[in-house]
């Protein structure tokens, strides 16, 4: 077993700000795994991304020496509940948008199963970074 430190970064929306965000990071970085999903419809990678991704990412043995990096899109706490063995992995989740008070494109009722996703995710994080004090603010008064 390997005390190293391994990096999963996990993004079901892998394109725009979020593979920018992954690239940038990633450059810098030897020991890490990338585990993405196209960017593209978005709605979809975030109510099936998880089950998706979570058939990719290999068995973790160690996960007390993991750490798992993904975006607000996905559904970190149907993930773990699909991968038990990253449970004890530290889970850091970067908010690109905050989808509680994100703008709708049509007059209709908002779909709230993504804000909830996310706050889920929330929940089951280590550790939550906000692209912006608005996005946090935002996110944490709804």
């Amino acid at each position: 077993m390997s005390d190293e430190l391994v990096i999963h970064f996990i993004e079901p929306f892998y394109t725009g700000s979020h593979k920018q965000l992954i690239d940038l990071l990633t450059s810098e970085l030897d020991n890490y795994q990338l585990h993405t999903l196209p960017g593209k419809k978005w709605h979809w990678r975030a109510r099936v991304g998880a089950l998706q991704i979570s058939q990719n990412i290999p068995h973790i043995t160690n996960s007390k020496n993991t750490v798992i990096f993904t975006s607000s899109v996905l559904n970190l706490a149907e993930l773990l509940a699909l991968r038990p063995d990253l449970v004890e992995s530290y889970k850091i989740v970067y908010f690109h948008e905050n989808q509680l008070c994100y703008p709708v494109r049509d007059v209709k009722q908002r779909d709230f199963q993504y804000g909830y996703n996310q706050i889920l995710t929330s929940l089951v994080a280590d550790k939550l970074i906000f692209n912006s004090h608005y996005n946090m603010e935002s996110f944490l008064s709804n």
